[in-house]
C-alpha cells in the first residue's frame, strides 16, 4: 500500500511539472524569459576573443584604441581591459553590436547595466559608461550614460538627443574601484544609480528617440594611454512586440 501511494506521488508529481511546462511555453513560447515580448542579455567576459564581434560570449565589439583579456581578480572571474593608446585625442570604445549602425530603439522601455572601473583617473581622461549613437564621437549625437569629462572629479548623468544634453551631478565622486552603473529608460524619463543608489533624480529633457548601442568610451587628451577594464554587462529590453 505504502508503494503504491508513493508511486501516485510522483506520477501526480511527474504531471504537474509537465503541465506546468506545457502552460509556461504555450504562455511565453520560450525558457528563460518571454522573447515576443522582451530581450535579456548578459555578458560575464570569460570568453571569447579580441578581434571584432567576438570578444565576450555575445560578440561584442570594439573601435579606436585596443582591447585585451587580462588577468581576472577576486570575485571577477572574466576581465577585458579597453586602451585609447598613447594617441591623443583617441576614442576607445566597446561596444554590444559591430554593425556602426544602432541596437534598440531608445524610447522603448529598457534597462542597461555595466560595472567597470577607470584605471586612470585624472584630468586628460574623459569617460562615458551607457548607451550611445555615433559611439566613435567625442560626444556621441544622442544617448543615456555616466560621463567623466577631463576635469571632473564626480560621475555626472547625462541624456542626450541631437547633441542638446541635460547633465547632473551625482555627487559621487570618481574612483579607481568598480562601478557598478544602471540605468533604466521608461516612458515618464531615465533613472540611475551608482552601486545600487539611485542618483541624479529623474531626467525627463532631451530623451533621445533615435535607436542606439550600449557603450563604454574612454578617451585621452594627451599622449598617453588611458585604460578602463569591464567585468560586467546586461540589459532588459521590454514592450516590444513579435
Amino acid at each position: 500500500m505504502k508503494r503504491l501511494l508513493t508511486t501516485i506521488v510522483v506520477c501526480v508529481s511527474f504531471i504537474t511539472a509537465t503541465l506546468t511546462i506545457a502552460s509556461e511555453l504555450n504562455t511565453q513560447k520560450g525558457v528563460l524569459y518571454p522573447p515576443q515580448s522582451s530581450v535579456f542579455i548578459q555578458e560575464e567576459f570569460m570568453s571569447g576573443g579580441t578581434t571584432n564581434g567576438s570578444i565576450g560570449a555575445n560578440g561584442f565589439a570594439f573601435g579606436g584604441g585596443t582591447v585585451a583579456g587580462i588577468s581576472s581578480v577576486a570575485n571577477r572571474p572574466g576581465l577585458f581591459q579597453l586602451s585609447t593608446t598613447a594617441v591623443s585625442g583617441t576614442v576607445a570604445r566597446l561596444t554590444l553590436y559591430i554593425a556602426s549602425s544602432t541596437l534598440f530603439q531608445s524610447n522603448v522601455p529598457h534597462d542597461v547595466l555595466w560595472i567597470t572601473r577607470l584605471n586612470t583617473n585624472d584630468a586628460n581622461t574623459t569617460v562615458r559608461v551607457g548607451s550611445a549613437s555615433n559611439t566613435g564621437l567625442n560626444p556621441p549625437v544622442d544617448g543615456v550614460y555616466f560621463e567623466k569629462l577631463d576635469a571632473d572629479t564626480n560621475w555626472f548623468c547625462v541624456t542626450r538627443n541631437a547633441s542638446v544634453e541635460t547633465r547632473t551631478d551625482s555627487g559621487v565622486a570618481v574612483s579607481t574601484n568598480f562601478v557598478k552603473f544602471y540605468y533604466r529608460r521608461a516612458s515618464a524619463g531615465v533613472d540611475f544609480a551608482l552601486d545600487g543608489v539611485t542618483v541624479c533624480g529623474t531626467h525627463t529633457t532631451n530623451l533621445t528617440s533615435v535607436s542606439y548601442i550600449p557603450v563604454v568610451q574612454i578617451t585621452n587628451s594627451a599622449a598617453s594611454a588611458k585604460t578602463m577594464d569591464t567585468d560586467y554587462f546586461e540589459m532588459k529590453y521590454t514592450g516590444i512586440t513579435r
